[in-house]
């Protein structure tokens, strides 16, 4: 465990160089420059932090001074998934506040799209269980044009998430899952679970294949 923490606060480091570039992506999309509920910012800078958690490291000799280390490699895709799902969290605590003071400064309301959070969320979990795979099937030259493709995709299931939202038949399952959240809530949690412990064991599979 002590190596997996090490690898993460790795990753931790090697991100503070785009910390410029994720506030002022922050307060460009925020309720500050932003009419409306700022989709943009919770469907976008949580995937834009997940593409550079997982792509810091993105260099050969970084990636083959790696797996030198006696470190296994099943701690380097774990630490992997763990980093990138604390810089999601990070990404949607960021949309939060944001959003919180904007609205107290707007309107003198603290509101919470519990929806969007939770959409949000649970979004970009399966977005990272399909990204990892895909990043340690390509390897290094690979995951540069994978990084364009998964952005594009962001922004356009980031408006056909919030046509979704916004649609009756939404409605009507959104008052079902008010109505059950202790089912709902379990049902999501476990299908969101196992889908990253499958893309795991296949980022797993792949990585141990690579010759670096």
């Amino acid at each position: 465990m002590p190596k997996v923490i090490c690898l993460i606060r790795k990753d931790l480091i090697l991100i503070q160089r785009y910390l410029w570039l994720i506030l002022i992506y922050a307060f460009v999309f925020s309720g500050f420059i932003q009419s409306n509920d700022s989709t943009l910012l919770y469907g976008l800078l949580p995937g834009l932090l997940l593409i550079l958690a997982i792509g810091s490291d993105m260099r050969l000799p970084q990636q083959q001074f790696l797996v030198s280390l006696p470190v296994k490699r099943n701690y380097l895709v774990f630490s992997k998934y763990a980093s990138s799902f604390i810089f999601l969290v990070l990404g949607i605590a960021v949309c939060l506040i944001m959003n919180v003071i904007t609205d107290m400064v707007d309107y003198g309301v603290l509101k919470v799209n519990a929806p969007l959070v939770l959409g949000t969320f649970v979004s970009m979990m399966v977005f990272m269980s399909i990204y990892l795979p895909l990043y340690y099937w390509l390897g290094i030259k690979g995951a540069q044009y994978l990084n364009i493709v998964m952005m594009v995709i962001i922004m356009v299931g980031n408006g056909a998430i919030s046509s979704l939202l916004g649609s009756e038949d939404m409605s009507r399952s959104l008052e079902w899952v008010s109505a059950h959240a202790w089912a709902a809530g379990i049902l999501t949690a476990s299908a969101t679970a196992l889908v990253v412990f499958i893309s795991y064991m296949i980022s797993l599979a792949i990585f141990r294949k690579k010759d670096l």
